[in-house]
């Protein structure tokens, strides 16, 4: 595969750009602790795993191509942001102490917190033009597709366990630095109030071409 390097490089500088996937990592580290955000990282990085599979194959070709079908995706993705920034904004806020984040009967179960990684993943139509782009232009048509398709594909969804990693230590080392109640609770809604931003930004993105 030529220059593996950029790849790793431009997928990096994707992935560590504050997004939707980033953010839902540092507020599980916040809300939970990173050892728990772990769940939700490994959902996301799925999430990117099955958007590298359809991007590589004819739906992501007709999603792209089709400009109803990219609209559907964008509003269905628009929705569950908003869904998670609402929540967010009125959850309520935990003390935090040395040993304790949130009770066990207050957390989401594994399963949800991957569930929700890996629908916040599934549902951002952005990486499915973002791969459709990418993966070409490191492809070598002199060597079987199917392997190389298979490398990119993993190294990427490994970059993002890696670099969200790296998010949630950084949110953790935060964390430690704050007592406060009325902080956390300040926190959760700026958190949610981002995430409902991003969702109005995906719902005019979808909308724009009905108003040419």
């Amino acid at each position: 595969m030529p220059q593996l390097y950029l790849y790793i490089l431009l997928s990096s500088l994707t992935i560590a750009s504050p997004g939707p996937g980033v953010l839902l990592t540092i507020t599980n580290t916040l809300n939970y602790n990173s050892k728990n955000a772990i769940a939700g990282i490994l959902g996301v990085a799925a999430g990117m795993g099955v958007i590298s599979v359809v991007a590589a194959s004819s739906v992501g070709v007709l999603i792209v191509s089709s400009s109803y079908s990219l609209i559907i995706v964008k509003v269905v993705g628009a929705s569950y942001l908003a869904y998670l920034g609402v929540k967010l904004y009125k959850s309520a806020p935990k003390t935090i102490d040395e040993n304790r984040t949130v009770a066990i009967n207050e957390m989401p179960s594994t399963i949800a917190r991957f569930r929700q990684g890996f629908l916040l993943s599934l549902l951002n139509p952005k990486p499915i033009v973002f791969f459709m782009a990418l993966f070409p232009q490191f492809i070598n048509n002199n060597h079987p597709y199917v392997f190389q398709f298979i490398v990119l594909s993993l190294t990427f969804c490994l970059l993002v366990i890696v670099i969200h990693g790296v998010y949630g230590i950084f949110a953790s080392a935060i964390k430690r630095e704050m007592s406060s109640h009325r902080l956390f609770s300040v926190l959760n809604k700026v958190g949610g109030v981002i995430f409902m931003f991003f969702s109005a930004g995906l719902l005019i993105s979808s909308l724009l071409p009905f108003w040419h």
